[in-house]
């Protein structure tokens, strides 16, 4: 609003200069030939105003929007300049998270100040039976798969593992205070959620439903398996004002109120 009331009013006083010059009672009352210059400045004022804009526009990012998953990295940079790192994180298994926070808690291996970083994860409950992901049976029922189950849970045991070999060798250095807590609560994967410092968030859904075969080599059992990595995320940040905030707000309720109601 601000940028449009700024660029009208500077066209209107390079129009009121310009009529000035050219008809003589307008330019009589308003001091004839001086808003010549004046309207020729206010017309250089703007094409500068809209160059500085565009500019802002290009070098910052946006307060709110829609981002892939893949492309997090420049947020998560920033999150961990600073001295204090929170992360709260709902999703599928882990893995778009931990891709992105290895190589950033490898790099504070080094560092000369301290540092502290809390990771909180929840992810679906798969020690209780699930219809998604599940097994597709008669070519359309879905129904339970406790072997994909397990799966998945020794999938999210991997992660955990490297996180933890990344938090004992921290630990050794004695710089970042690094902890992080997965908890599980029995929920379809669908939701996707990243919570960074109280002040960004992003949030999407898991926007692909993949049929492949498990083990592989029976095409004729079919898993519906989530996939995530193409989905988009609407980004929220605490600058973008008060719809920003109250959904910011919203989501860390929603996260907390869940935090306490999943199993450790």
């Amino acid at each position: 609003m601000e940028t449009a009331v700024t660029r009208w009013l500077l066209v209107g006083i390079f129009v009121v200069g310009l009529v000035a010059q050219f008809v003589k009672p307008v330019g009589d009352a308003l001091e004839d030939k001086a808003f010549l210059g004046g309207a020729l400045l206010s017309l250089v004022a703007y094409a500068l105003y809209s160059s500085v804009q565009r500019l802002i526009s290009l070098n910052s990012p946006t307060v709110s929007g829609r981002v892939g998953a893949r492309e997090l990295s420049r947020d998560f940079e920033e999150a961990f300049e600073g001295s204090n790192v929170s992360i709260r994180f709902i999703g599928f298994t882990g893995e778009t998270l931990v891709d992105q926070l290895l190589p950033l808690l490898e790099g504070m291996r080094d560092l000369r100040r301290s540092r502290v970083v809390r990771l909180s994860m929840i992810l679906p409950d798969f020690r209780e039976p699930t219809m998604l992901p599940g097994r597709i049976e008669d070519g359309q029922a879905i129904r339970d798969d406790e072997e994909f189950r397990e799966y998945l849970r020794r999938k999210i045991d991997s992660y955990m593992e490297k996180l933890a070999g990344v938090k004992d060798d921290l630990d050794e250095r004695n710089v970042v205070d690094f902890r992080f807590e997965i908890r599980y609560f029995c929920m379809p994967a669908s939701l996707k959620l990243y919570l960074i410092n109280d002040h960004l968030v992003f949030e999407g859904y898991y926007n692909r439903l993949l049929k492949r075969g498990l083990p592989r080599g029976a095409p004729t059992r079919k898993i519906l398996d989530p996939q995530g990595y193409s989905s988009m995320l609407t980004r929220w940040h605490a600058s973008g004002g008060k719809d920003a905030m109250k959904a910011i707000e919203a989501w860390r309720e929603y996260f907390d109120e869940l935090w306490v109601q999943s199993r450790r």
